[in-house]
C-alpha cells in the first residue's frame, strides 16, 4: 500500500513546515504549501489523501479552497485549522464538508486522531 500523501496549506510559513515535519515524522508523505492557490497549481491536490488548511491567509483561504477542490471534484478529507473564534465558522465548515475544524492552538494528538480518520475512509 502506497504511503498516505498529506498537503499542508497555511500561509505561516513556520507552522506549516512544522505540521509537514510532523506528518513525515509519523511515517506518511507531507508536501507544504504556503497558499491555496499553490495547492491548487499543484499536482498534489490530486493525489493527496488529506488536506490541512488554515481557514484565514492571505489570497483564498481555507474555505474557498474547500468549495474549489470539491468543484473539481477532489473528494480528498479536508481538515480545516483556524485561530478565528467565530462561531459561525463550524456550521459553515461542516457545510462545505469539512472533515473538522480544529481551532488554534490545537493539540497534535487531535489533529493526528483526524488525519487518521480521514485516512480510514
Amino acid at each position: 500500500m502506497a504511503v498516505p500523501l498529506i498537503a499542508v496549506v497555511d500561509d505561516d510559513e513556520a507552522l506549516c513546515s512544522s505540521l509537514a515535519d510532523l506528518m513525515r515524522s509519523i511515517g506518511y508523505r507531507a508536501t507544504p504549501f504556503h497558499s491555496a492557490e499553490a495547492l491548487l497549481e499543484s499536482a498534489d491536490c490530486f493525489k493527496a489523501d488529506c488536506i490541512i488548511a488554515d481557514i484565514h491567509m492571505s489570497g483564498m483561504g481555507g474555505l474557498t479552497l474547500l468549495r474549489a477542490v470539491r468543484e473539481q471534484g477532489i473528494a480528498t478529507p479536508v481538515i480545516l485549522v483556524t485561530a478565528l473564534t467565530d462561531q459561525t465558522l463550524d456550521a459553515e465548515a461542516a457545510a462545505r464538508g469539512a472533515l473538522c475544524l480544529l481551532r488554534k492552538p490545537f493539540e497534535m494528538s487531535s489533529l493526528l486522531d483526524y488525519v487518521e480518520r480521514s485516512l480510514s475512509k
